[in-house]
């Protein structure tokens, strides 16, 4: 019989409440008894703990210390160009196992100065996917430092792309802001790219942060500020710092200045639709909160003034809050009056396949619909035939009379 050679390892609490790890090879497994050890498998054998505090730390440790036969990142050599991109994208697709081994070894291939800047591109994105709230690599902080470093990097792609990961993969930390300002400053990142960022940074923020980033962007009047926060508004969820959004006068400001508009010509596609239906409800939440009037109530005041753009009504009516409204719909009622407005419009433009789809929708969701306009007729010219304009001074140019 071959002889066990056990090592044990403490997890850094007193050794009254900690869980023992018995290491021989490989593959680690929590068992309930002894009688399951063998030669080939490492395990960790539960003590009493006073608390989870135990188990999650001793996870940590053998994270931090198991090894990998077959991590991809182990055998990769640096190949400069699309191949290697092409190599790294596939094991990022592929998945590269979250351990410590892997953090070490991307960060020694980012570091070591050998990778072209189309290398670097998807080994950040891989060494970003290592880094969780959990730390169960036990890395956290070295990945967060790498990419921290990578923001400075000479190529602009690089550098935007380490300040992009460092911001929404790692949070907030103190001084995050002067990582993407600094990579505004470089040219790394454009106007857009920092206020998206600063947005999404917001919910991670503690509070006078959360004021300070959301004041800048109002003050730049960000469009993809707005809509990223509108987005963070709308899902109503605590850790997502909504409440603060919808409490906010530098927030309600925002959405006043940058009410989404429409161009000239006739007609609405999902995405304009879409992001005005978003912004009507972020609207709609602030007011609710400062008046406790209902979002509906506030929604269908403004969708009933005069002289709306019926393509504002279309885009909410297709939009998943309408659905309630529209299936309690009585005749006359104010929202019905609103299909029929939008019917209405959808008839000025009987070749736009996408509005007459939005109106067969709206019209499958109301309970009473309200009849279909007439078909659209064209009439042709009438009066005498006017003729072509004489032609200009020195171009000689046939002009029949006109035909009476």
């Amino acid at each position: 019989m071959q002889k066990k050679t056990l090592t044990f390892l403490t997890v850094g609490i007193p050794a009254a409440t900690a869980l023992v790890v018995v290491q021989f090879a490989k593959n680690p497994q929590i068992v309930d008894s002894p009688d399951h050890l063998s030669s080939t498998d490492a395990v960790v054998v539960p003590f009493p703990a006073a608390d989870g505090a135990a188990e999650y730390k001793a996870q940590i440790a053998i994270a931090a210390g198991k090894t990998e036969e077959k991590n991809p990142l182990q055998y990769y050599k640096p190949q400069p160009g699309l191949e290697g991109r092409r190599l790294l994208e596939e094991m990022d697709v592929n998945g590269v196992p979250v351990t410590a081994q892997s953090v070490k070894l991307a960060r020694d291939l980012l570091l070591r100065g050998s990778l072209s800047s189309d290398e670097k591109l998807p080994l950040l994105r891989i060494l970003a996917h290592l880094y969780n709230r959990e730390n169960t690599t036990g890395a956290n902080a070295d990945i967060a430092l790498t990419l921290k470093q990578m923001a400075s990097d000479p190529d602009k792609q690089v550098a935007a792309q380490a300040a992009i990961k460092y911001a929404r993969q790692v949070e907030y930390q103190p001084g995050t802001e002067l990582v993407l300002r600094k990579a505004l400053q470089n040219g790394a990142l454009d106007t857009d790219s920092y206020f998206q960022e600063l947005a999404h940074l917001i919910p991670s923020s503690p509070p006078e942060k959360q004021r300070e980033f959301l004041a800048e962007i109002r003050a730049a009047g960000s469009l993809i500020g707005r809509d990223v926060l509108v987005s963070v508004l709308n899902s109503g969820e605590d850790f997502n710092a909504a409440p603060f959004l919808k409490s906010s006068d530098d927030m309600a400001e925002l959405l006043r200045a940058t009410e989404p508009t429409f161009g000239p010509t006739v007609g609405l596609g999902i995405v304009p639709a879409v992001r005005y239906a978003e912004w009507l409800r972020a609207s709609a939440t602030i007011e609710s909160h400062k008046t406790g009037r209902s979002m509906d109530e506030i929604i269908m005041e403004r969708l009933s003034q005069p002289n709306t753009d019926e393509r504002k009504i279309m885009s909410f009516l297709i939009s998943p809050q309408a659905g309630p409204l529209l299936a309690e719909a009585a005749p006359d009622s104010p929202i019905q009056k609103l299909v029929g407005i939008a019917q209405v419009y959808s008839a000025q433009s009987p070749g736009n396949q996408t509005m007459i789809e939005f109106v067969q929708a709206i019209r499958e969701r109301t309970k009473h619909p309200p009849p279909p306009p007439p078909p659209l007729v064209v009439m042709p010219p009438t009066g005498p035939l006017v003729g072509p304009s004489p032609a200009p001074p020195g171009y000689p140019m046939y002009v029949p009379p006109p035909r009476r």
